[in-house]
Protein backbone atom coordinates (compact mmCIF):
# COMPACT_ATOMS: atom_id res chain seq x y z
CA UNK A 1 0.00 0.00 0.00
CA UNK A 2 1.75 3.33 -0.85
CA UNK A 3 0.85 6.12 1.77
CA UNK A 4 -0.42 9.81 0.44
CA UNK A 5 2.25 12.39 1.68
CA UNK A 6 0.09 15.59 3.03
CA UNK A 7 1.75 18.79 3.95
CA UNK A 8 1.56 19.35 7.68
CA UNK A 9 -1.23 21.96 8.23
CA UNK A 10 0.99 24.95 8.93
CA UNK A 11 2.08 24.87 5.32
CA UNK A 12 -1.90 26.01 4.50
CA UNK A 13 -0.93 28.94 5.94
CA UNK A 14 2.85 29.61 5.23
CA UNK A 15 3.35 33.27 3.08
CA UNK A 16 4.56 32.01 -0.25
CA UNK A 17 8.86 31.84 0.00
CA UNK A 18 8.93 33.15 3.51
CA UNK A 19 9.32 31.43 6.93
CA UNK A 20 6.71 32.73 8.29
CA UNK A 21 2.92 32.36 8.04
CA UNK A 22 0.52 34.95 5.74
CA UNK A 23 -1.87 37.08 7.90
CA UNK A 24 -3.71 36.94 4.80
CA UNK A 25 -4.24 33.21 4.82
CA UNK A 26 -4.80 33.14 8.49
CA UNK A 27 -7.51 35.76 8.25
CA UNK A 28 -9.16 34.18 5.44
CA UNK A 29 -9.39 30.93 7.13
CA UNK A 30 -10.80 32.72 9.77
CA UNK A 31 -13.00 35.48 8.48
CA UNK A 32 -11.52 37.59 9.84
CA UNK A 33 -10.90 40.87 8.13
CA UNK A 34 -7.29 42.62 8.27
CA UNK A 35 -8.74 45.47 11.21
CA UNK A 36 -9.41 42.62 12.93
CA UNK A 37 -7.16 40.14 12.67
CA UNK A 38 -4.85 43.30 13.77
CA UNK A 39 -6.84 44.06 16.86
CA UNK A 40 -6.72 40.41 17.92
CA UNK A 41 -2.98 40.29 17.33
CA UNK A 42 -2.68 43.81 19.38
CA UNK A 43 -0.86 45.51 16.60
CA UNK A 44 -1.22 48.21 14.61
CA UNK A 45 -3.92 47.99 12.03
CA UNK A 46 -1.80 48.27 8.93
CA UNK A 47 1.18 45.25 10.44
CA UNK A 48 -0.67 42.78 8.59
CA UNK A 49 -0.40 44.20 5.26
CA UNK A 50 2.95 46.54 5.72
CA UNK A 51 5.01 44.29 8.21
CA UNK A 52 3.33 40.50 8.29
CA UNK A 53 6.60 38.95 9.67
CA UNK A 54 6.06 40.98 13.09
CA UNK A 55 7.25 38.56 15.94
CA UNK A 56 4.33 40.05 17.86
CA UNK A 57 1.93 39.36 14.68
CA UNK A 58 2.99 35.68 14.10
CA UNK A 59 3.69 34.60 17.27
CA UNK A 60 -0.55 35.52 17.49
CA UNK A 61 -0.51 33.41 13.98
CA UNK A 62 0.95 30.62 15.13
CA UNK A 63 -0.99 30.43 18.31
CA UNK A 64 -4.02 30.37 16.71
CA UNK A 65 -2.49 27.50 14.17
CA UNK A 66 -1.80 25.75 17.36
CA UNK A 67 -5.05 26.23 18.56
CA UNK A 68 -6.49 24.74 15.37
CA UNK A 69 -4.32 21.65 15.10
CA UNK A 70 -5.40 20.86 18.60
CA UNK A 71 -9.23 21.40 17.97
CA UNK A 72 -8.79 19.44 14.10
CA UNK A 73 -7.03 16.90 16.14
CA UNK A 74 -10.19 16.38 18.15
CA UNK A 75 -13.19 17.35 15.82
CA UNK A 76 -11.18 15.27 12.81
CA UNK A 77 -12.86 18.31 10.81
CA UNK A 78 -10.67 21.66 10.12
CA UNK A 79 -13.84 23.87 9.53
CA UNK A 80 -15.67 22.36 12.66
CA UNK A 81 -12.58 23.21 14.45
CA UNK A 82 -11.94 26.40 13.16
CA UNK A 83 -15.77 27.37 13.96
CA UNK A 84 -15.02 25.90 17.64
CA UNK A 85 -12.03 27.95 18.20
CA UNK A 86 -13.90 31.08 16.96
CA UNK A 87 -17.55 30.30 18.79
CA UNK A 88 -17.99 27.92 21.64
CA UNK A 89 -17.68 29.33 24.77
CA UNK A 90 -15.80 27.10 26.84
CA UNK A 91 -17.51 27.02 30.51
CA UNK A 92 -13.92 26.06 31.80
CA UNK A 93 -12.56 29.44 31.10
CA UNK A 94 -15.88 31.44 32.28
CA UNK A 95 -17.59 30.87 28.95
CA UNK A 96 -15.10 32.93 26.79
CA UNK A 97 -13.91 31.10 23.22
CA UNK A 98 -10.48 29.90 22.67
CA UNK A 99 -9.88 32.80 20.35
CA UNK A 100 -10.66 35.02 23.22
CA UNK A 101 -8.51 33.32 25.79
CA UNK A 102 -5.52 33.26 22.63
CA UNK A 103 -5.70 36.61 22.58
CA UNK A 104 -5.50 37.07 26.00
CA UNK A 105 -2.10 35.08 25.79
CA UNK A 106 -3.71 31.57 27.19
CA UNK A 107 -2.87 29.25 24.49
CA UNK A 108 -1.29 26.76 26.20
CA UNK A 109 -4.45 26.79 28.58
CA UNK A 110 -6.27 25.95 25.47
CA UNK A 111 -4.45 23.42 24.45
CA UNK A 112 -4.26 22.14 27.79
CA UNK A 113 -7.74 21.84 27.72
CA UNK A 114 -8.49 20.33 24.10
CA UNK A 115 -5.92 17.47 24.70
CA UNK A 116 -7.86 16.93 28.16
CA UNK A 117 -11.15 16.61 26.52
CA UNK A 118 -9.63 14.40 23.53
CA UNK A 119 -7.96 12.03 26.19
CA UNK A 120 -11.78 11.73 28.08
CA UNK A 121 -13.33 11.41 25.37
CA UNK A 122 -11.05 8.69 24.02
CA UNK A 123 -10.25 6.92 27.27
Amino acid sequence: MVAVFQPPLIERFRESDTPYLSPAKVGEFFGFRVQELAERAHVHRNTPTSRPQAPQLQKYLQDMVRVLAAAAEMTGDIDRAAFLVRNEPLRAFGYKTADMLIQDGRTDDVIGYLESMAGGAAG
